[in-house]
């Protein structure tokens, strides 16, 4: 196969690296026309090697569960894959999940079942090219190989019996249609497996009339994929069989290395920014990677220090690509320094004109960047830890965030914004060059104005950075280890609720029951 970067576009790729970094990861897909090519003799269908090695190596991760759910009987699913270990299969469009389920249908669904299957055998045996396929809780009629008009008289015979039949779930697919004597579908399968494995987030991958039932429940951070033409829910398509199978060996080549901590930076290596109603961690590159919005127990609107970039980032950088040199805090506070060759940048919650011991209505983030090089700045707010569609609309040198219970206003003036679809959301784009002048974003949360700050930011840093240095030259701290205790001291007052006084346990959430699990335990309570 060819290298994944060679034929997936830049916004399939980008959405899979955000699904390979996701808690707990659900990769489920149909089986014909998308593991294998759709072929005239439904026993040939064999699947590609290619999408069975990436199926089988993606259920060996841990936390990444893998299934197939097919229109196919489970047995007939079990033959032409193999069985593959770990991997789950599930027929008859979401009905057979175990191989006992023909044993568990009541009377009336075999009945019914048994008369629809002499009916359209007795159609079948009347029409040159059709067939009957007899399945534990359906009965499937292809008439791929009819001549067209024939088939499509069938086709319509078998639908008009479904239409005056009581109990009959019609599905109608590629040149079969099939008639159910239960309720179930792609869509109520993959609910029931996303619930059994507590999904972070899932992705989908077919190709039939079908599967729309399946890319109709995805949501968030969930990713469909459509294998050929054709009408779609599917947020993406990609061209052939052998697509989805690079599709699924990118993937699992993403999560591995997710998996085995790559790219994973140390809490340690976070920089905190406070305002004493809620916190912001800083990674060493100057990604704002947490952020719950407008307090410290409220969600998260940039949550990539758990759930990856698609819970939402603020990543600023420079142009060329090279790395941060200095990252510290401004002597004896919690205004932070993040430096480049050419370029600086100061991160800070405004703690101007008594914010700290006001209810958590309102809260600005404030990035400042100045020097003479050029800047890549990407907004990517996700709200309600990336569960809820986050979009952009402009409104002169501000974006407005949409979707936000509060009004949430971006100000940045100057600067020329790209905004770009991300799946359900936006992310804001741009590159600044800094030797015409410093670049100031202020992300506002919990007001509407879109006016320049009634104070310049030059006096709401000053007066910032004097409310924690205020604070810490009151304090008698031992000389042993001064320094630290400084820095232990401040951050420890960064996490106090400045209106009650009370401490928050932590800056960020909780604790899970097993390392990137979903059953996490919330700690943000106060002691």
């Amino acid at each position: 196969m060819s290298p994944p970067s060679n034929k997936l576009s830049d916004s399939l790729r980008s959405r899979l690296e955000e699904l390979a970094r996701v808690p707990v990861l659900l990769v489920a897909t149909d089986y014909d026309g998308t593991l294998s090519p759709i072929v005239s003799d439904p026993a040939k269908a064999v699947p590609h090697r290619e999408a069975m090695v990436a199926l089988h190596n993606l259920a060996l991760l841990p936390r990444t569960h893998v299934t197939v759910i097919s229109g196919r009987s489970l047995s007939d699913l079990a033959k032409l894959t193999g069985s593959p270990g770990n991997v789950h299969l599930v027929g008859s469009h979401g009905s057979e999940f175990d191989p006992d389920f023909a044993a568990k249908l009541p009377r009336s669904a075999i009945d019914l079942r048994d008369r629809l299957e002499r009916e359209l055998r007795e159609l079948a045996e009347s029409t040159p090219g059709c067939g009957v396929e007899i399945k534990p809780a359906s009965v499937a009629f292809h008439y791929r190989n009819a001549e067209p008009e024939a088939g499509r008289r069938a086709s319509d015979a078998v639908t008009e019996l479904a239409s005056t039949t009581p109990g009959v779930q019609l599905k109608l697919g590629k040149m079969v249609v099939e008639l159910g004597v239960i309720e179930a579908d792609k869509g109520m399968a993959l609910e029931a497996i996303r619930h059994r494995v507590a999904a972070s987030a899932a992705i989908f991958i077919g190709d039939d009339v079908t599967d729309e039932d399946a890319f109709a429940k995805l949501r968030g951070p969930d990713v469909g994929i459509k294998v050929g033409s054709g009408e779609t829910g599917a947020s993406f398509r990609i061209d052939s069989t052998l697509d989805a199978a690079l599709v699924l060996a990118t993937l699992a080549e993403m999560r591995a290395a997710h998996l085995a901590g790559s790219e994973a930076t140390p809490i340690e290596r976070h920089s905190m920014l406070s305002d004493q109603r809620t916190v912001a961690l800083v990674d060493p590159r100057a990604r704002i990677t947490w952020l719950c919005a407008p307090r410290i127990d409220s969600p998260a609107v940039f949550g990539e220090l758990l759930g990856g970039p698609g819970a939402g980032f603020f990543a600023i950088g420079s142009a060329d690509g090279t790395i941060p040199t200095v990252q510290r805090y401004i002597e004896d506070t919690l205004v932070l320094e993040t430096r480049w060759p050419d370029f600086t940048l100061t991160d800070y919650l405004d703690c101007s004109q008594g914010r700290p011991i006001d209810e958590a209505e309102r809260m600005d983030l404030l990035r400042v960047l100045e020097g003479t090089g050029k800047a890549t700045i990407e907004l990517a707010p996700r709200l309600d830890f990336g569960r809820a569609p986050t979009q952009f609309i402009r409104d002169g040198d501000c974006l407005r965030v949409v979707g936000a219970i509060d009004a949430v206003v971006v100000h940045a003036e100057g600067v020329d914004w790209t905004i770009e679809n991300d799946g359900p959301s936006h992310t804001a784009r741009a590159e600044v060059d800094l030797s015409k002048g410093p670049v100031r974003i202020e992300l506002r949360w919990g007001t509407q104005s879109t006016q320049p700050p009634a104070s310049p930011e030059s006096e709401r840093r000053q007066e910032t950075a004097s409310f924690w240095s205020r604070w810490l030259a009151g304090l008698q701290l031992p000389s042993h280890r001064h320094e630290l205790l400084r820095t232990s001291a401040l951050a420890l007052r960064g996490l106090v609720h400045g209106p009650t006084g009370a401490i928050a346990a932590a800056g960020t959430t909780s604790l899970p029951e097993e390392l990137g699990g979903v059953r996490n335990w919330d700690y943000r309570f106060c002691w």
